[in-house]
């Protein structure tokens, strides 16, 4: 019941403005010329994108910027000594966004939500990379408030971040966008590409108590708006008994199901063996520590492939998403084997072939111009400190 009436009073305050004029009446404070103000999907904790571009500017200057991380609640850690934290919504948040120089985003921000004239918006977007359709190139199949949030928010936007041709096609196509784009790679691939892999590994497996000589497999699929038959079907077990006969090794399986969904206990059933990764905050250093992924339509495929990492799909319910949102690529044109159930799942973990796999992922980089060379960190970095 509680819950019920903090949405209802949100709805009335969302529809009313009521929370718009906070945003006008601290427009009479000046902007602060060295704060940052960043926002990982609504008030998720430090990762994404804007860690690893405030973990850039730590190390060249970290007395110099007043940065701010929006979070959803005062219990979220994890955050550098120099980051302190405002809870979004919230009086302090509207102050902090209003008077920041720089806005660094990776999702639409709110409808009521204005720039104003001397702030700086960056948009480093969640993916690059993607497999189904998102924003104008999905707008049939989009609510019609959140295609007028975007819309508002593009025209605020200074800057938006691309790893390369397709990323930037995209965006010029489908945001409703046509300013300036950098195409540079992601600074959350950064790390994919050069990032200290036996180090990580070490910090993922002693988080999880995996031991130095078992192998992870990472399990990330996509989110879904229609769960007609459970999608999560694989049956790990036999995938772990399968591996372990191929490469006499021992392997243990992390499980990061989308950060939309919010009962993964209610589709996965977990072990000693299978283990929740739900809570661990950077799924770059997932896939970095990972032997094999599998995913379904999720763009960690995309970024596993930009870290060397053996990808297989995994889609039993293929059929019915294609119809949920249309996709840019059709499957043949991926450089990963795609599987519909687990008998075929286990047939392509038992026939994998490394050469084979580096080469396709040489040559669909290519062909999609992709950018990725472990310095978009850097880039994004270097333009903040003109500002």
């Amino acid at each position: 019941m509680k819950k019920k009436i903090e949405l209802i009073l949100k709805s009335i305050i969302y529809r009313t403005g009521i929370l718009s004029l906070p945003f006008y009446i601290f427009r009479l404070f000046p902007i602060n010329k060295n704060k940052i103000i960043c926002s990982n999907f609504y008030g998720k904790g430090y990762g994404d994108s804007q860690r690893y571009i405030i973990d850039e500017l730590l190390k060249r200057n970290n007395k110099k910027y007043d940065i701010v991380w929006v979070v959803q609640n005062e219990n979220i850690t994890g955050f550098p000594k120099e980051v302190r934290t405002v809870k979004i919504n919230s009086l302090k948040y509207i102050y902090e966004l209003v008077t920041a120089k720089v806005w660094i985003f990776n999702t639409r921000k709110n409808i009521i939500v204005k720039k104003r004239k001397n702030q700086f918006y960056i948009q480093t977007w969640h993916g690059g990379i993607a497999l189904k359709k998102i924003e104008k190139d999905a707008i049939d199949k989009l609510d019609k408030n959140y295609i007028n949030q975007a819309k508002e928010d593009s025209k605020d936007i200074d800057l938006l971040v691309s790893n390369g041709k397709f990323c930037t096609d995209m965006y010029k196509r489908a945001f409703w966008y046509d300013k300036e784009i950098i195409e540079c790679g992601l600074p959350r691939n950064d790390i994919l590409v050069n990032g200290d892999r036996q180090k990580i590994k070490k910090i993922v497996k002693d988080f999880f108590g995996i031991k130095d000589n078992e192998n992870i497999i990472l399990y990330a699929p996509t989110f879904r708006n229609e769960y007609i038959n459970n999608p999560y079907d694989i049956d790990f077990n036999n995938v772990i008994k399968v591996l372990k006969q191929i490469t006499n090794e021992d392997w243990k399986v992390l499980i990061r199901l989308h950060p939309g969904q919010k009962n993964p206990e209610k589709y996965v059933k977990f072990s000693e063996n299978i283990i929740n990764a739900f809570k661990y905050k950077d799924i770059q250093e997932l896939i970095l520590s990972s032997n094999i992924l599998i995913t379904d339509y999720s763009s960690t495929m995309f970024e596993a492939m930009i870290a060397n990492i053996i990808v297989v799909l995994y889609a039993n319910d293929i059929d019915n998403y294609r119809n949920e949102r249309g996709m840019y690529f059709e499957f043949e044109e991926l450089p990963f084997k795609l599987t519909r159930n687990n008998k075929e799942l286990l047939e392509v973990l038992s026939n994998i072939d490394f050469s084979k796999i580096q080469n396709n992922y040489k040559n669909f980089k290519d062909r999609i111009g992709l950018i990725e060379n472990g310095n978009a960190s850097g880039k994004i970095c270097d333009i903040i400190e003109k500002l």
